[in-house]
């Protein structure tokens, strides 16, 4: 852990009161747990039916949100003493085409996937409400997706993760290693809320989830274009499978196919949409701000 450190305070000019990677990693990987479990339980105190419903749902988007963000920018402001830029979270400018291409990476396989399935003949899916319900609907659950997900699950493990572990890691061991954290985070919320049987479904999804979108962080340099991957993927997921605005007949076949491909396809969506493969071999040091410039 030393020699680790060592090189990344040599490579990105580190100040020696810096706290170790390792324990950076580890504090802000436990905040985000404990910010998940304090919504999980203003969830149950406030909403005691399972159902979720609207104002549950605003409610936990709201509270993650406005704990999770604020834990990244202390993080990024007292433990690592950087700039937030160097997060990849740019300016809406600057993110508008990568956010474009991770929503692009999850629509297009996933769109021919589904597409492939009801025109087998291995799943149906028919809107159960009129349109003018079925738009709005999946409109606002789009937003909530965005400010409950999105973002602040981006932001910690595509952004803050993997920008320290990127500095004092190959970006390929980078990808890995911040997955690993992301399918730990994700599986141990279930495994506390619903014990262990769910185990076995959720680490291989988040594991894989995460070395997606890790890898699309890699490929792009922009945190924007795992937001757009991470937004199309659940928006479209809690639609078909959660709303009530569409009956599904064939859930497993859409699961195994339309789901699944642009986690097979997603990377290599996205390396054609931006013209390269990245660098995946490079580590990135995370250089102090220049005197002057904002931190």
């Amino acid at each position: 852990m030393n020699a680790i450190h060592g090189s990344e305070r040599a490579t990105a000019g580190v100040r020696p009161e810096r706290p170790p990677v390792l324990v950076r990693v580890i504090l802000v990987t436990v905040g985000a747990l404990l910010v998940w479990l304090l919504m999980g339980w203003v969830d149950d105190t406030l909403f005691p039916a399972e159902e979720v419903t609207t104002a549950s749902h605003v409610v936990n988007a709201l509270l993650v949100f406005v704990l999770a963000v604020p834990l990244v920018w202390a993080a990024r402001r007292f433990l690592d003493r950087r700039p937030w830029g160097g997060l990849g979270l740019t300016g809406v400018r600057e993110g508008r085409r990568p956010f474009l291409v991770g929503a692009a990476a999850w629509a297009l396989p996933g769109a021919a996937g589904i597409a492939l399935c009801v025109a087998m003949g291995w799943a149906s899916v028919t809107a159960a409400v009129p349109w003018t319900e079925l738009l709005p609907g999946v409109l606002s659950l789009a937003a909530l997706v965005l400010v409950f997900e999105a973002v602040p699950e981006e932001l910690i493990f595509r952004g803050y993760l993997y920008r320290n572990l990127n500095a004092a890691m190959p970006a390929w061991l980078a990808v890995l290693a911040q997955a690993a954290l992301f399918a730990l985070f994700g599986t141990g919320l279930w495994v506390i809320l619903n014990g262990w049987g769910v185990l076995a479904e959720r680490l291989p999804l988040f594991l894989g989830m995460g070395i997606v979108l890790g890898g699309i962080r890699l490929v792009t340099g922009n945190l924007w274009a795992c937001v757009g991957f991470h937004l199309v993927f659940q928006t479209v997921a809690q639609t078909m499978l959660s709303s009530g605005y569409v009956e599904v007949r064939g859930v497993d076949a859409i699961m195994s196919t339309g789901f699944l491909a642009p986690f097979v396809f997603g990377v290599p969506t996205v390396m054609l949409l931006s013209l390269t493969t990245g660098d995946w071999g490079r580590r990135v040091p995370d250089p102090i701000a220049r005197e002057g410039c904002p931190s």
